[in-house]
């Protein structure tokens, strides 16, 4: 998943667009639209999801902040002005990427000309292999959200530190849960966000003297300690889990959660 800490906000904009919101309402969008910078700029489309990021505001409230700053895609909601500033960030950070290569390659030219041809070599030899891997591993999922162009991008991030088997077995797992297949992640943002390594309910289920199954509260604690958090989590138990010493504070920042 893609993620810039910093998210820019104009003062002038945000007071006068917000003049004639209540201060619950204000934080209701403050908090939708942070929520929304972590994840890509979107929020889920699911009302239910929504209502717990917000901490269960009250859902009339919730719904005029939608309809007012949001617009709706196959993607969730979205703020069009926060988008293209996601979006302008996004480039700027590539080009400047590309600039410093540039320079690096300009300034080592001499010491790495004798190179050129064995390092052609190797890093063709080792891009089949990430290749044919990835081929494999698009060919047996069950479910494709994304191109396979962002998948493979993401895929060349882990290759060698996670089994393809596990990836394709979780993946499945995953859209196999997930009724409309329209919710389903994109491959790319799933790799990007280590969704491997989250415990589906399906996976996991505690059932009591009644043979009624529950929600395990802390199937996600793995991720809570990389500070990610998944629409199926509270703060209340990831709080919980901070004060028991499981989760450190570095954590619980990047999880947006004050303690």
């Amino acid at each position: 998943m893609t993620k810039i800490w910093k998210m820019g906000i104009s003062t002038d904009n945000f007071i006068a667009d917000t003049v004639n919101l209540t201060n619950e309402e204000i934080g209701i969008y403050f908090r939708l639209l942070c929520y929304a910078w972590k994840n890509e700029a979107y929020l889920p489309k699911d009302i239910s999801r929504i209502k717990r990021i917000v901490q269960n505001a009250n859902e009339e409230d919730i719904n005029y902040i939608l309809e007012t700053y949001f617009k709706e895609d196959d993607n969730g909601y979205f703020s069009k002005a926060q988008k293209e500033e996601f979006e302008w960030v996004i480039e700027k950070s590539g080009k400047a990427k590309e600039a410093a290569e540039k320079r690096w390659s300009n300034a080592n030219a001499p010491q790495t000309h004798m190179r050129t041809q064995s390092s052609y070599s190797h890093s063709h030899s080792n891009n089949k292999i990430i290749n044919d891997a990835f081929e494999d591993i698009w060919s047996k999922l069950k479910t494709k959200r994304g191109t396979k162009s962002e998948g493979l991008k993401a895929y060349k991030k882990i290759h060698g530190k996670v089994e393809p088997s596990l990836l394709i077995e979780k993946y499945n797992a995953k859209s196999d849960s997930i009724d409309e297949k329209k919710f389903l992640a994109h491959f790319s943002r799933w790799l990007n966000s280590e969704g491997w390594t989250e415990e589906l309910l399906t996976e996991k289920k505690t059932e009591d003297s009644f043979g009624i199954v529950s929600r395990n509260k802390y199937a996600n604690l793995s991720l809570w300690k990389k500070g990610i958090k998944t629409l199926n989590d509270f703060d209340e138990d990831i709080i919980k889990k901070y004060k028991e010493g499981e989760i450190s504070k570095e954590a619980m920042e990047k999880l947006n959660i004050s303690v």
